[in-house]
């Protein structure tokens, strides 16, 4: 009965039962101050410890070192260059990016899920800022993930929470398998959120002329990915 009390005061009190990993979130101010955050337990319920005086569950950072005989939860044989030592920082794929141009915002973007965020964040960004499209067509456009190990191409092909196909397209995956690759379907990767400011017209900030005293406070088109059911917010 006393175990019983103690789990109902703790679901009611903090709620971290529906933790699940990593989130990432993008904030943009009115005066384009910008934040990008990644933050994880590493792994649903992290390393199974909770702080007793503040319910907050402890990550399983230590999980992303490499250990000589075991290979990683993400099926990785374990690295050299990876191993524990003192004063070292273990393997991350968080890439929380602040773009620029010219002193100013012009993009927020960084994700959560593994191992695949490094990919997601990569191609997201290509495809806004290389291949220009548009900021909800770049993160909802299909994407590939490779580890080398297995020498494997994974390519999406799901149907998200809203209704969203994704799916990689035929004449994509031709080509890749005339170059020798080997194609695998999978219903998830990582996932995105992403923050364009576009660019206007200076305001002068102050009373000295110089490039680093404008501000520019363009059009922001905020998307969150819909592979996790995310919803973009303002106030």
């Amino acid at each position: 009965m006393k175990f019983l009390s103690f789990v109902i005061l703790f679901v009611a009190r903090w709620s971290q039962f529906r933790n699940h990993g990593t989130s990432h979130f993008c904030v943009v101010d009115a005066d384009r101050n910008a934040v990008s955050m990644t933050t994880t337990v590493n792994f649903p319920f992290g390393s199974r410890v909770l702080s007793p005086s503040t319910g907050i569950l402890i990550n399983n950072g230590m999980g992303d070192f490499s250990a000589p005989t075991e290979i990683s939860p993400d099926m990785l044989p374990p690295a050299l260059a990876n191993f524990i030592r003192p004063n070292k920082r273990p393997l991350s794929s968080m890439a929380p990016l602040i773009i620029t141009k010219v002193y100013q915002l012009v993009g927020v973007i960084a994700g959560s899920g593994g191992m695949k965020i490094i990919p997601t964040v990569a191609q997201a960004f290509l495809n806004h800022f290389v291949s220009g499209m548009e900021p909800i067509a770049a993160v909802q456009h299909p994407r590939i993930y490779h580890k080398v190990i297995p020498n494997v191409v994974s390519y999406e092909n799901l149907t998200c929470i809203n209704g969203v196909d994704i799916e990689f397209a035929e004449e994509t995956k031709i080509f890749l398998r005339d170059k020798g690759h080997q194609l695998q379907p999978m219903s998830g990767g990582a996932v995105v959120q992403f923050v364009v400011q576009t660019l206007q017209e200076p305001i002068e900030m102050g009373r000295k002329f110089r490039q680093d005293s404008y501000i520019l406070r363009g059009k922001l088109t905020v998307v969150s990915d819909p592979r996790k059911d995310g919803t973009p917010a303002s106030l």
